[in-house]
């Protein structure tokens, strides 16, 4: 029986848990807070997930305008380390608090899982970055595209990516809620109020600031 349990927890029915999440996200979630926590997926997902996004904010910022493509790759593996320690750690109890708060019975680890579980969606998008890399290089992280620019055959198929990474992302902030929801056991708009409350007081807070600096 012992042996039965490890290997549900941890086997085969792993990427039908991938899968369902699309589809079924809180399914899957209390199917996943139920299992015993598998360190290994989950520190994997993090560090997945943490690069994909790193990826897309040095793309959209444009960052090899200012750095060498050795230099920006370097900082995106360290912003993924860092990145995915503040993400399951610090947001993880940040969004268990206010979940708290809103009438959330999550326990800390249930929402850490979510948050890791959550970037599924995100980690598909590798399967974006590996042609977009192979076909656009260097010019996914510049402000200058002059190589994409003179063939419409790029310029086509680079709308193609965005619109697809669009849609994707679109989903991924549907299953990213329900993930949140189901860990606190409340519904996909609590948890919506879950992610942007503490936004909202930061940037009161920082407005606040802002109005006593120019007062003085």
């Amino acid at each position: 029986m012992q042996v039965q349990e490890v290997k549900d927890a941890y086997g085969s029915n792993q990427w039908m848990d991938w899968l369902k999440i699309w589809i079924r996200p809180r399914e899957m979630m209390r199917h996943i807070i139920n299992k015993p926590t598998n360190t290994g997926v989950v520190i994997l997902l993090l560090l997945l997930g943490g690069f994909i996004f790193a990826m897309n904010k040095a793309a959209s910022d444009s960052m090899a305008d200012s750095m060498p493509l050795d230099t920006l790759f370097i900082t995106i593996i360290c912003a993924t380390i860092i990145g995915a320690i503040i993400y399951y750690f610090l947001i993880g109890g940040l969004f268990y608090w206010v979940g708290s708060l809103l009438g959330g019975t999550g326990s800390y680890r249930d929402v850490r899982l979510s948050l890791a579980y959550a970037y599924i969606p995100t980690i598909l998008k590798l399967l974006i970055w590996i042609p977009s890399l192979i076909l656009f290089g260097t010019e996914n992280f510049t402000s200058d595209t002059p190589r994409m620019d003179s063939s419409d055959g790029l310029l086509i198929t680079y709308l193609i990516v965005e619109v697809i990474d669009f849609i994707i992302g679109i989903w991924g902030i549907f299953i990213y809620l329900k993930c949140l929801g189901e860990a606190h056991r409340f519904s996909a708009w609590k948890a919506l109020l879950t992610v942007i409350l503490p936004l909202i007081i930061s940037l009161v807070i920082v407005f606040i600031f802002l109005v006593i600096l120019n007062a003085i």
